[in-house]
């Protein structure tokens, strides 16, 4: 009887450390895609809005599945287009759960350039958007200058073959993304982006202007020497490249 029930303990004992070890390899697992994984930030923002009508700007915050509810900070800047360093900053106004709002209201006619500077857990987002007040047209390309500061070539192999060239203008940095030895199309390219004793990292959604060239717009707030991951994603693949660039 005494033998019986020795099994029967070293059984459960088997089984405690068992469900102990699963659970800590599970959280180890959190833990390495918490460290892995990016804070998503989509702006919601109108197309067209009239002069002196209240508009709503929203940033919508995710981290992987979750929603995130604790961003440390959420603030729109808002600027006429030509003129970034006349922009204003406005703090989000109101939260509905992951979804930071700020309404405003346009006084003047013309295009304007809204950036979310969106601070969480650890990571900053800046995507932009663009809206048309009164009755001014967004014209295709919003470019200024065609001045060539720098050159910029970086050529790396992984599981793909990826080739990234990059040229800095006065106003955007144009990157060329070669994969496999074809033009990369509509997929999504990201800079993750930080200076030496940094201590957190900025994430930078590229845009897309076709024939494999995606672009870094409203740059003029960058300065000197960064370290960047080059993300590179779409359903086939999801593809690191580092790189240094300076501005």
């Amino acid at each position: 009887m005494r033998k019986t029930t020795g099994i029967v303990a070293l059984i459960v004992l088997f089984l405690i450390l068992t469900a102990c070890g699963q659970t800590e390899e599970e959280q180890g697992s959190a833990e390495l895609v918490d460290e892995l994984t990016v804070i998503e930030v989509e702006l919601d923002i109108p197309e067209f809005a009239e002069i002196g009508e209240a508009v709503t700007f929203n940033s919508i915050v995710t981290h992987g599945d979750d929603l995130v509810e604790d961003a440390n900070e959420v603030i729109y800047e808002i600027w006429l287009e030509g003129q970034k360093e006349a922009s204003i900053m406005v703090e989000a106004d109101a939260q509905e759960g992951h979804i930071y709002s700020l309404n405003y209201t346009f006084e003047e006619a013309g295009v304007y350039h809204v950036q979310t500077h969106v601070t969480a857990r650890g990571m900053h987002r800046m995507p932009t958007e663009q809206i048309q007040v009164g009755e001014e047209e967004i014209s295709a390309d919003h470019s200024h200058s065609h001045e060539l500061h720098d050159d910029n070539h970086a050529h790396h192999h992984h599981h793909y073959d990826v080739d990234i060239d990059t040229e800095l203008k006065s106003d955007r940095l144009v990157v060329q993304i070669v994969v496999e030895g074809d033009k990369y199309e509509s997929g999504n390219v990201t800079f993750e982006m930080w200076q030496e004793e940094a201590e957190q990292r900025d994430w930078l959604d590229l845009i897309e202007v076709g024939n494999g060239v995606y672009e870094l717009r409203d740059i003029e707030e960058l300065s000197g020497q960064y370290s960047v991951i080059v993300h590179i994603q779409d359903e086939e693949l999801h593809e690191h490249v580092d790189m240094t660039l300076d501005f």
